[in-house]
């Protein structure tokens, strides 16, 4: 590390610890370092982004606690994190993806088979990951991603992220994620890598998913990328609400029996209906769509916001009226 480096790091350090743990205002910071105050603001900021400063909140209140349980008992879920609603989106993310990347390590064991979808929500858990080595541990995607439209993000950086984190061998699926063409299709999933990894794929042990959400409102890649307008009419006709694992489905959580969803490279939906899943999912427009994926019985942990569940629970009550 050069000495410029070192020496910015410290006064992260120091500017951190004068205010995280000594109490001192950034105005008294600002005089004592001889820096402005939107100076130390942005310092601030920086140790946060940097992971210098990382600060946990113990969400644990009688609350948050009489709605975690009220979502178990309404739905028969295992387990149900929840994180207090932000005002920003991006900070949602962020505090969802730290709760879910806790639950991740404390679920998973050695020689396991990790599932993994991508999207917003699966990254930021992938981000906020301890490093802790997990012996023996596959890590497959649950399904194609191939698309020159398509951020590199969303694609193998996620499990190359998870991989350097916590070990593992990672199984790509180098394909696309829907093929229409019959032909074409039974060519790829014959291709000795694919056909080994979707052999995986019916094994696995656990599965990591974000969760998508039919809502025009919402810029969503599996949507926005690759769902042709004509198949976006069907799915919308035939009452889908919901994205699970590149799987459509509808407001009671049945997948749909639509061309789409019979198309895909990746998971079956048989296989999603008796796998262990943790769904990290977020915010108030996707709702309906956790709404469902809760009524298909898909999920075992659940990682969410306070109140995007309360908007689940109004929609549930509002329905069954």
């Amino acid at each position: 590390m050069k000495k410029m480096e070192r020496d910015e790091r410290q006064l992260l350090i120091d500017v951190s610890v004068m205010y995280y743990l000594e109490g001192k205002t950034q105005n008294q910071i600002a005089r004592e370092l001889y820096l402005s105050r939107p100076k130390v603001s942005r310092l601030l900021k920086k140790a946060r982004e940097l992971k210098i400063v990382d600060i946990n909140i113990n969400y644990q209140s009688d609350t948050l606690e009489s709605l975690q349980n009220e979502i178990k008992k309404n739905f028969n879920i295992r387990n149900v994190v929840i994180v207090k609603t932000l005002s920003d989106y991006a900070d949602i993310l962020k505090e969802i993806g730290k709760a879910a990347a806790k639950v991740l390590l404390q679920e998973l064991k050695e020689g396991m088979t990790l599932g993994i979808s991508w999207g917003q929500s699966v990254r930021s858990t992938a981000s906020q990951l301890e490093n802790k080595k997990i012996r023996d541990l596959k890590i497959v995607e649950l399904f194609g991603a191939i698309s020159y439209d398509m951020d590199e993000a969303d694609m193998l950086s996620i499990g190359r992220t998870i991989s350097s984190k916590i070990g593992g061998k990672l199984y790509p699926l180098p394909a696309p994620i829907y093929i229409g063409d019959t032909a074409t299709r039974e060519a790829l999933i014959n291709n000795p890598i694919i056909k080994n990894a979707l052999n995986m794929l019916e094994h696995c042990d656990l599965i990591l998913s974000g969760l998508g959400s039919i809502d025009g409102n919402i810029s969503q890649t599996i949507w926005d990328v690759y769902v042709e307008n004509d198949a976006k009419e069907r799915i919308k006709e035939n009452g889908g609400v919901g994205i699970l694992c590149a799987h459509f489905f509808d407001k009671n959580g049945r997948f749909l029996d639509i061309d789409i969803n019979k198309n895909i490279i990746g998971i079956k939906t048989e296989s999603i209906e008796k796998s262990k899943i943790i769904v990290v999912a977020g915010g108030k427009k996707k709702a309906k769509a956790i709404l469902g994926a809760l009524r298909g019985g898909y999920i075992d942990t659940l990682v969410s916001d306070d109140e995007t569940l309360k908007l689940v629970l109004e929609l549930e009550q509002r329905d069954s009226k």
